[in-house]
């Protein structure tokens, strides 16, 4: 039920000794700024990482492209040299298969080669047996002596252009030793002419790697088919055998390309791969990631450096927008603590409420003042409450309904008789029947809602008001209430029925008397039909009764 039964001696006040202290609560000044502040630093958060991450993998992509392109550079550059030195051997071969075995013309091509080509650190004319016709320079003596070595084997059975693999010569050098078959007039296969690198000396391929532009960090290596590396910054590492490595891997398989991978120290790495076309070997260009990254963090510096002037003057201008939005309703929390003082009224229309939310609850605020102050000086004069039900009585009723007519408010009034009521009281006694007037006001009770007030007009009649309610809305109230009686078991006395009509003034100047009438008759029509049933009127025209 709502608070027309409270006792009319009551001040409603802040002051009212006992009274309830108000919960403390959030001030919404605050809580709109801090919303809008975290909504803001969320904003500002993620635009930073997703700036962050794009930069971050701009900067990555980047220079793996650029380690792929250099490492392909390299390996195009690798492949010309030894492009090259095959057709200078392959014309020395031409040449000695037109005078085999005569030792100034070999000797010759010798001293030819080795001068034409200064990427060769030694020349060597070797026959089908491995027999060193001729060496130059031959500062180990070997010339009519017989080479045992793999490398040396390799190439002579091969019988065509040859690249070996890293080895240890016999001089003790670690050499790559490059050749083409030589035949004589006759066609027939007597030997080869080869030319050896020595990889731990300044050769051919330091001169080719390290004339290739490449970022501050980057540096490329070379492996061959076994895995040797031929050349490494680190003249140390050059001839060591490689682990496992994704890189060479891919390079050997024929692959180009890029991906970041850990060197065997653990160090994330961005490096670009490629093959030598025509030798087999793997050019690998990396990068540390940590160097590659580097630039980021100035980036990110600047950015947030960027930032700050917008930042401080988001922050001033959401602080103003957060006092112009909270002032009004600051006010009218202010008021709202004491609405029952007279100056309430004035207090609200002095209230700036700029926006549509704050005029809607200064209206319903100066409503509710008009008609709490109305309603305390009621209070204060009279009891309102039925002794019986505790509803409220035939003078509340009427206060009520002049009220909503001043306040030219839409409502809806349900008339209520109990069925055969004499019935009761004759079968049953009195008491039993003001017990079912009881059960009665106890069912309209639970069926009322805030704001509405349930009333016992006298006797076995009962009166609803429903304040903004429409007719359709009303007719469900009322078709709850009587099924609600007609299903309720009363002790002794069992089921009784009720009747109901209805009747709705909607915004029109009409007195409380017509809407009363109105309903009244429509209960009159539901008594006539049969009783137990649910009658109204559409919305109530302005008229009066004849």
């Amino acid at each position: 039920m709502s608070d027309r039964t409270d006792t009319p001696n009551q001040p409603v006040s802040d002051e009212t000794p006992g009274a309830r202290q108000p919960v403390a609560v959030l001030n919404l000044r605050w809580l709109i700024l801090a919303l809008v502040l975290l909504s803001v630093l969320a904003t500002l958060g993620n635009s930073l990482i997703t700036a962050y991450r794009v930069q971050r993998d701009a900067l990555l992509d980047h220079a793996l492209q650029s380690n792929s392109a250099y490492a392909a550079k390299v390996a195009s550059s690798l492949s010309e040299f030894i492009h090259s030195a095959q057709n200078h051997l392959r014309f020395g071969a031409d040449e000695l298969g037109k005078a085999w075995g005569d030792p100034s013309v070999m000797r010759g091509e010798a001293l030819r080669l080795q001068k034409q080509d200064a990427d060769f650190n030694s020349i060597a004319i070797v026959d089908s047996n491995a027999k060193v016709l001729v060496a130059y320079p031959d500062a180990l003596q070997i010339n009519g002596s017989t080479l045992h070595s793999n490398a040396i084997r390799n190439a002579i059975e091969a019988k065509r252009s040859f690249i070996s693999s890293a080895y240890t010569s016999s001089a003790g050098n670690l050499v790559v030793f490059i050749s083409e078959p030589v035949y004589d007039a006759a066609k027939r296969y007597v030997g080869v002419i080869g030319g050896s690198v020595y990889l731990r000396e300044d050769n051919a391929l330091h001169t080719l790697i390290s004339r290739h532009f490449h970022h501050e960090g980057t540096f490329a290596f070379v492996a061959d088919q076994d895995r040797q590396l031929l050349f490494h910054p680190d003249a140390s590492r050059i001839g060591d055998t490689l682990g496992w490595s994704k890189t060479v891997d891919a390079a050997l398989r024929g692959e180009s390309g890029s991906m970041t991978v850990r060197n065997y120290k653990g160090v994330p790495m961005l490096a670009g791969y490629a093959q030598v076309p025509g030798a087999g070997w793997a050019v690998v260009a990396q990068q540390p990631r940590e160097i590659s990254l580097a630039p980021l963090e100035t980036l990110m510096r600047d950015v947030l450096r960027g930032m700050v002037p917008a930042a401080v003057i988001g922050f001033v201008l959401i602080w103003l927008g957060t006092l112009l939005i909270c002032r009004p309703l600051n006010q009218l929390s202010l008021i709202a603590r004491q609405l029952s003082a007279p100056q309430a009224t004035e207090q609200l229309h002095h209230v700036k409420a700029w926006y549509r939310e704050a005029f809607s609850i200064r209206q319903a605020m100066l409503a509710g003042v008009q008609l709490l102050q109305a309603k305390l000086g009621r209070l204060s004069q009279q009891a309102f409450a039925d002794p019986m039900t505790g509803l409220a009585n035939r003078r509340a009723m009427d206060e009520e309904l002049h009220a909503l007519e001043r306040a030219g408010r839409t409502y809806s009034v349900l008339s209520l008789d109990i069925d055969h009521f004499k019935r009761v009281n004759d079968t049953f006694g009195h008491d039993k029947g003001d017990l079912a007037i009881k059960q009665v006001a106890q069912i309209m009770q639970s069926h009322s809602r805030a704001g509405d007030l349930a009333c016992r007009a006298g006797g076995e009649e009962f009166l609803l008001i429903l304040p903004e309610t429409d007719i359709d809305s009303a007719r469900a109230i009322a078709e709850r209430i009587r099924q609600a009686i007609a299903t309720c078991d009363i002790p002794t006395v069992g089921h009784i029925t009720a009747s109901i009509g209805v009747a709705t003034c909607e915004h029109l100047p009409i007195t409380a008397d017509v809407v009363l009438k109105k309903a009244d008759e429509c209960l009159y029509r539901a008594k006539q039909g049969g009783r137990n049933r649910v009658e109204f009127c559409p919305s109530t025209a302005s008229s009066t009764p004849t």
